[in-house]
């Protein structure tokens, strides 16, 4: 059994203990047990401490009946005395973290009735589920407000392990797990109640901020993305940052940005539909103009052609299919190639058009009047269009 220095002294960053066991792993590392230890392993949502076992880096510390497992890279002996200290910086962001979550659960009981069911602390995000009805706008922006008022009052955060017969005087927000005497209640003065095994800051104060980043369905439950701290204040540094340099590429303030960018959309959309029609008038004129000057198998009019716009190649393809008697093969400088039938004509250009692409390092294939093919470059291109002309004709005889 591992003694837990973390459960309370939360602050401390460095001890020293005695290695109870220490087990080789396949890759070089060694899982080691410790007499003590002040790492915080990971369990109930909340992700393990980091930091150092004298020169050894801990990748990972697990809790296994009752035993704190540090996973380090190298190999430590039973009953050596090794220094341990724990990485401060991701101890305490764990600890806003942790402590913000309890905040902003309760915070939402208070402003929509919804409640926690699920907590999971990640490396950048942390998020809860919530069951209940009721989760919108409106739902977060009043829950915020409870959680950073608490904040803002700076109240005491205080932990005691209480007997079982002592907790149903509680209003706890989660009943205590079945088959213990006593539990750890972390207790927000006069706010929120519950067994917790985390590691917690002393005061709300410390948490600075917690904010709500977005909400989603997951299996019936509203899952809400959130950061407190530290990680809130990057957070917030960040999308500042990009607000700022969008308000300047636009010459605009913060405040028009997203006006701003509506509009560009909506132009971009309208020069969009505009250069379609365009582009269907342009091929349209060009196709009838390269119909002249095509050539016949079968009474039908075969046309080779290459352009370098993709875009064209395919509106090109789409005025043929309205025509009458034609046959075309269509390449792009991307190395695409489509061969396509005007929909008078039943035949099948598909057979046998995608082994001719793999044989010169593409693929493809097709339905009926209609193929695609595509090669890696270009430089085998008119090869390709001059071989599946070979090929229509042969359908056509």
């Amino acid at each position: 059994m591992t003694q837990k220095l973390y459960l309370d002294q939360t602050y401390d960053t460095v001890f020293e203990a005695a290695v109870a066991s220490s087990r080789p792993l396949e890759d070089g590392a060694s899982e080691v047990v410790l007499d003590r230890t002040l790492f915080y392993p990971e369990s109930g949502g909340q992700l393990p401490d980091g930091g150092t076992l004298g020169d050894a880096v801990v990748a990972n510390v697990q809790e296994r009946d009752d035993a704190v497992v540090h996973t380090v890279q190298g190999t430590l002996r039973a009953g050596q005395r090794i220094a341990g200290a724990i990485d401060w910086g991701r101890r305490f962001d764990h600890m806003q973290q942790h402590t913000g979550q309890h905040v902003l659960s309760r915070a939402f009981i208070q402003a929509a009735g919804l409640h926690t069911v699920s907590f999971h602390m990640g490396e950048e995000t942390c998020t809860i589920d919530l069951e209940g009805t009721g989760f919108d706008e409106d739902a977060v922006r009043k829950a915020e407000d409870v959680a950073n008022h608490v904040i803002e009052e700076n109240r005491p955060v205080d932990i005691t392990t209480m007997p079982l017969a002592e907790l149903d005087r509680l209003d706890l927000r989660r009943k205590v797990p079945e088959g213990v005497s006593e539990a750890r209640i972390v207790a927000v003065r006069d706010f929120d109640l519950i067994p917790c095994c985390g590691t917690h800051v002393r005061n709300t104060g410390e948490l600075g901020l917690v904010k709500v980043l977005k909400g989603e369905k997951v299996k019936g439950l509203q899952r809400v993305h959130f950061k407190v701290g530290l990680r809130a204040l990057d957070d917030y540094r960040e999308k500042h940052a990009i607000v700022q340099a969008l308000a300047n590429r636009l010459t605009t303030g913060p405040a028009e940005v997203l006006t701003r960018i509506e509009r560009i959309m909506d132009d971009a959309q309208a020069g969009a539909r505009r250069a379609k029609f365009l582009t269907e008038r342009l091929a349209g004129a060009e196709m009838a103009r390269l119909l002249d000057g095509a050539a016949r198998a079968g009474g039908v009019r075969v046309l080779l052609h290459r352009d370098a716009d993709p875009a064209y190649v395919r509106a090109l393809a789409t005025v043929l299919q309205g025509e009458a008697k034609v046959v075309a093969i269509l390449g792009a400088d991307d190395g695409a190639v489509l061969c396509v039938a005007s929909r008078d004509l039943a035949i099948d250009l598909a057979s046998g058009a995608a082994d001719i692409a793999r044989e010169l390092g593409g693929s493809g294939g097709g339905k009926g009047g209609f193929v695609q093919l595509k090669l890696p470059d270009d430089s085998r291109l008119q090869e390709l269009m001059q071989r599946m002309e070979a090929h229509v004709r042969t359908r056509l005889s």
